[in-house]
């Protein structure tokens, strides 16, 4: 392999690493703040089109159970880059974490940069989750895209799931497949992120 290649899997391999890391992390605490506050379906979870308060989101719940070194809920900026994310392929993401309020932001203290939306307290293990956890393994660096250096994961009843699992009633969403939604999964199960190459990310059978 040439240098510039044993650099790019190099750097591959670090992210691969942090993103199963950040999955124990996040799959404990989940666990932890069940045993703690009782199921979701009892959190004080509100939509987030309905909602401006931190502790109506599923953020809130789970940080008590993470090394935390900065929150800034959904009213402070700071936790995320001033950008738009980009996409992996060729459906638009163009999310900007910092400024949208409908988003809960945190920073770890291994540099992660990590924030959620709310859709519900009433979600089972089917498609229909509670709320989305996204995670920027490369902490304020670059590129900032989908896929890349950003993962999504579903929180469910009973755990939290990377994007990008096929679950009983879901179908592909095109959308989701080039915009890189479902490559958590290729990266925690399958441990590798060759799908770059091809711009795009299938479900995980």
């Amino acid at each position: 392999m040439t240098m510039p290649s044993l650099i790019a899997n190099h750097k591959k391999q670090v992210i691969i690493s942090k993103l199963n890391k950040f999955y124990t992390v996040i799959s404990n605490a989940y666990i932890m703040a069940k045993k703690d506050n009782g199921d979701i379906s009892g959190w004080n979870l509100v939509n987030y089109q309905s909602s401006t308060n931190d502790e109506e989101d599923i953020l809130y719940y789970l940080l008590p159970y993470m090394n935390v070194v900065k929150s800034c809920g959904k009213k402070q900026s700071g936790c995320f880059p001033d950008v738009s994310y980009s996409s992996l392929g060729s459906y638009a993401f163009g999310l900007n974490f910092n400024t949208m309020q409908w988003y809960s932001n945190a920073v770890l203290n291994d540099g992660l940069l990590l924030s959620s939306i709310t859709f519900k307290s009433d979600c089972t293990n089917t498609w229909a989750s509670c709320g989305i956890l996204r995670v920027d393994v490369n902490g304020f660096a670059g590129p900032n895209q989908m896929g890349v250096d950003l993962f999504s994961f579903y929180v469910y009843a009973d755990k939290i799931i990377p994007a990008g699992v096929k679950l009983v009633g879901m179908s592909s969403d095109n959308n989701m497949v080039n915009r890189g939604d479902y490559c958590t999964a290729l990266v925690i199960y399958g441990r590798n992120m060759d799908y770059i190459k091809d711009k795009k990310c299938e479900l995980w059978e």
